[in-house]
């Protein structure tokens, strides 16, 4: 969450949330909690507040799904989630209900959106990217290709996928050896300009990642713990994700 320009909190339990939520800007709200079930939770703050919450539930649990929702959650995810589709989601919504602009004039206008890798910044939203507090100079399709692999940096990309994703290469094509080379161009290209070729790194016969990422608490989508706040664990089997109450950091 950190590198999205996002401080969490981890609530052990519902309890906790109660307690907790008037010092955050939304809540990612579990349907299984240790003590009081994700509705009760969600129906007692919004008795007094309207904060923005997500809800998370199990693959099949339609009908928390749906109880999260009449009690007044914003939004709904599905475990296992994908860490770029939570983000996306988080993003929307407070656009949506104003808490971007409440926290951009409580920090000074800062970036809500920004990515921060040690002392490298990038900014989505103004298409802009600094290492070392120097701006780089990147071209429209350089930027597109950065920000992807570093939104998600622990996910491998395949070719096929960013040739979809940057140059809207048609999925149902097979990847050409010409498509191939211009990826290799630009990631070429991204490590010259970023001083250091282990920004990028090649996967060798799958893909590429972003692989330079400065130290934090382990996120969704990290080794076991990840797997576990993710909405899986090591045997398989989604367990609850504990309430993270989420503040916009100011840059």
């Amino acid at each position: 969450m950190q590198r999205h320009g996002y401080e969490a909190s981890v609530a052990a339990s519902g309890g906790a949330v109660l307690e907790m939520y008037h010092d955050y800007d939304l809540i990612l709200l579990d349907a299984d909690l240790p003590d009081l079930d994700g509705v009760s939770v969600c129906e007692i703050i919004r008795r007094t507040s309207d904060i923005p919450i997500i809800g998370f539930t199990a693959e099949a649990a339609e009908v928390d799904r749906v109880l999260l929702l009449e009690s007044g959650c914003d939004d709904c995810v599905q475990r296992p989630y994908r860490a770029r589709e939570l983000v996306a989601r988080i993003k929307a919504i407070l656009r949506r209900t104003g808490t971007l602009r409440r926290a951009g004039a409580r920090d000074g206008g800062a970036d809500p959106d920004r990515l921060e890798f040690g002392t490298l910044v990038i900014v989505p939203s103004r298409r802009e990217v600094e290492l070392e507090n120097v701006p780089l100079a990147l071209t429209r399709k350089e930027f597109d290709l950065l920000h992807i692999l570093a939104a998600e940096p622990d996910r491998i990309f395949g070719r096929q996928e960013l040739m979809c994703e940057v140059w809207d290469y048609p999925e149902d094509n097979r990847i050409t050896a010409q498509a191939s080379r211009t990826i290799d161009t630009h990631v070429s290209s991204l490590r010259s300009k970023l001083g250091n070729s282990d920004w990028i790194t090649t996967i060798r016969g799958v893909g590429f990642r972003f692989g330079v990422s400065a130290p934090e608490p382990a996120e969704a989508g990290s080794g076991a713990d990840g797997a576990r706040a993710a909405g899986g664990s090591a045997g398989g089997g989604p367990v609850p994700l504990r309430p993270r109450l989420v503040r916009l950091r100011s840059g």
